[in-house]
């Protein structure tokens, strides 16, 4: 069984504010409408929302565009990260998503760590492509080279 409703906010994998979605009963009866994320579909309540739905489609275009540009700007860029070594080169530790935003604010670089894609930690020596993604639509590829610390 399926229970049609109306979004009253944006759900992830779901829709966006004002979207018609048909959902399963339990679904729609266990989060949805105690959450009050959505309510049961009926002419008032599409009427009232038609506004918010535009407005949002809106927001969302002028993120997407805001991304595109700053992926246009991170197109072929190249962060070094500085790590220590042990004698036979294997890095202590491992480089995570973490080091490389804290590299990429060094470099007045616009993403955060929760923009990095990153399938596992690096945990050697080398340069590696790591995924950005801004926005669902919108990723790019930077090159990251791990190098080891020099010693003195």
């Amino acid at each position: 069984m399926s229970k049609e409703l109306i979004l009253l906010n944006d759900v992830d994998g779901l829709g966006i504010v004002g979207e018609v979605v048909t959902v399963a009963n339990g679904y729609a009866r266990n989060y949805l409408l105690p959450q009050k994320k959505a309510a049961p579909v009926t002419q008032e309540m599409i009427d009232q929302l038609a506004d918010a739905k535009a407005q949002r489609e809106a927001e969302l275009l002028e993120e997407k565009q805001r991304a595109e540009s700053v992926a246009a700007s991170l197109e072929g860029t190249e962060l070094s990260i500085v790590v220590k070594t042990s004698g036979e080169g294997r890095l202590y530790g491992s480089v995570t998503e973490v080091e490389i935003a804290e590299a990429a604010s060094a470099a007045k670089l616009s993403f955060t760590k929760d923009h990095i894609r990153l399938g596992s930690p690096l945990r050697q020596l080398g340069s590696y492509d790591v995924r950005i993604r801004l926005h669902p639509e919108v990723a790019v590829q930077i090159k990251v080279e791990v190098k080891a610390e020099e010693e003195e």
